[in-house]
């Protein structure tokens, strides 16, 4: 396997490389100039990352057609069901970092066929690569970032968009980030439900862009104000559920972009959070 220089992957890209010869493990990294932990594989136009950016846990695709920064990507990891996953692009479009990362990072690091459907324009391309297993690198990544990996974890860790049988009874009342100078923002959310319906214990999945403060800002006004109730509407049953859902500020569709960070005026309208399944 041809190495990665670690100046191109402190930039959460996979630069183009050579056919991959078989190796042991992933190419690792680590840039404590940038507090980054990276393990990567790279391909001649297609490249997959697992890094831990300033805390930040992340999975990367590089080498996508240029695509709109909200995408769902149809995702089959060796013999599993074709699957489809959320993806936000930063950046130059051809770029996708996943939103519900942990699940994909551990299902990539054993190795075997990645098959990708991205949407082209008005065609499907197909992607299809050949992935080393990671014995050893993609679970430092983990450690750099103190997580563990979901099959490791006593309780289920999200892997997309879940309520459990509830529903919104109140939305959290999300305030935006005051200190970010991002136009639209996304966070990943997963939390307990309490008997009485409150949401405990809430951590950050992801949140785009990153550093930009909406996963606090979403995880603060989800403890303070959320409430649950049963699908039928009745409000018991609830202790332990656990539920996971995302959180966007300015952005409600895949035609809408992740603005750069820009200073201009921002539009405080109500952040729209996701319904209940």
């Amino acid at each position: 396997m041809r190495r990665v220089l670690i100046a191109v992957l402190a930039a959460s890209f996979v630069a183009p490389a050579a056919a991959q010869e078989p190796a042991e493990d992933w190419d690792f990294g680590v840039d404590d100039r940038r507090n980054l932990t990276i393990a990567a594989v790279s391909f001649e136009t297609f490249g997959v990352a697992v890094r831990c950016l300033d805390g930040v846990f992340g999975v990367v695709l590089s080498g996508l057609p240029a695509g709109p920064n909200l995408r769902s990507i149809a995702y089959r990891m060796g013999d599993g069901p074709e699957i489809s996953t959320e993806w936000v692009g930063l950046r130059n479009g051809q770029t996708a970092f996943a939103v519900w990362p942990a699940h994909r990072a551990e299902e990539l690091a054993g190795g075997g066929r990645l098959s990708l459907g991205v949407r082209d324009g008005e065609r499907v391309r197909r992607i299809a690569v050949d992935l080393p297993p990671s014995p050893s690198a993609v679970t430092r990544v983990f450690q750099a970032c103190d997580r563990t990996p979901p099959s490791l974890q006593p309780v289920q860790v999200a892997d997309g968009e879940s309520f459990s049988g509830l529903r919104w009874r109140r939305q959290p009342q999300v305030s935006y980030p005051s200190q970010t100078l991002s136009e639209g923002g996304l966070a990943a959310i997963a939390c307990r439900s309490t008997e009485t319906g409150s949401l405990r214990g809430c951590s950050i999945e992801s949140e785009f862009p990153e550093g930009g403060g909406f996963g606090r800002a979403a995880t603060l006004a989800t403890h303070r104000t959320a409430r649950l109730e049963q699908s039928d509407g009745t409000q018991t049953g609830m202790e332990g559920r656990r539920v996971s859902f995302v959180v966007r500020y300015n952005l409600l569709s895949e035609a809408e972009t992740l603005s750069p960070p820009s200073r201009l005026p921002r539009n405080d309208t109500p952040a729209s959070e996701s319904s209940s399944e």
